[in-house]
């Protein structure tokens, strides 16, 4: 048990780690292909999407993979795991690749490299939010009310940027990506916390034999 705990502390320390960074990344997002900083920001969030599958997986695995939800929300976080680590190679690596061979590549190439971009990024925020929602109303079926709290946090969490990108509120440009990461990163943060406190262990145990 206490060496369970400890990975716990560990996920969610890590988990909690990478929400922060990943808002502090993206804000030194580049707005132009021609940035020399656009492969190193990339690279960052390609690594810390993984760290943030390294905290998520671990409650999954935890409170038992084989559970419906459990099972369907690490399916869907797979689905975008493909739509952003592919959005975050073709902007942070293929286009800068491309630019470097102007002018022999013209205007067309760009813009498809844009529009495959903005296709992966939007299966991105829909795959998450489905992901999100599936892992917060399991939540909401557990005993005490911060697991309730962060369930609610996550139905949140996934329904506002899906129905923001869908609503043609946002589209996932350089600012609508950091509003939509930033709701994303502020359910991993408080979902790490839980998981670093030691509550999630206690609750875990109190809701045994139900919840998601």
């Amino acid at each position: 048990m206490e060496e369970t705990a400890r990975y716990d502390g560990l996920a969610g320390r890590v988990l909690t780690g990478s929400a922060l960074l990943s808002v502090l990344v993206m804000a030194h997002h580049p707005t132009s292909m021609h940035s020399g900083i656009g492969g190193p920001v990339h690279a960052a969030m390609i690594l810390l999407i993984g760290l943030s599958t390294y905290g998520l997986l671990h409650i999954a695995l935890r409170r038992g993979i084989g559970r419906p939800a459990m099972l369907a929300g690490a399916i869907a976080w797979g689905v975008a795991l493909l739509g952003d680590i592919g959005a975050a190679t073709i902007n942070g690596f293929a286009v800068p690749a491309l630019a470097s061979r102007l002018p022999t590549v013209g205007p067309d190439v760009f813009a498809l490299a844009w529009e495959f971009n903005q296709a992966l990024a939007r299966l991105g925020v829909v795959a998450t939010g489905v992901a999100f929602l599936l892992w917060g109303h399991g939540l909401l079926h557990w005993q005490g009310w911060p697991a309730k709290a962060l369930g609610a946090l996550g139905l949140a969490a996934g329904l506002v940027p899906v129905a923001l990108l869908l609503a043609g509120a946002v589209r996932m440009n350089v600012a609508g990506a950091i509003l939509v990461y930033a709701l994303e990163s502020a359910w991993m943060f408080a979902t790490g916390v839980y998981l670093w406190s030691g509550r999630f262990a206690k609750d875990l145990a109190l809701s045994a034999s139900g919840g998601m």
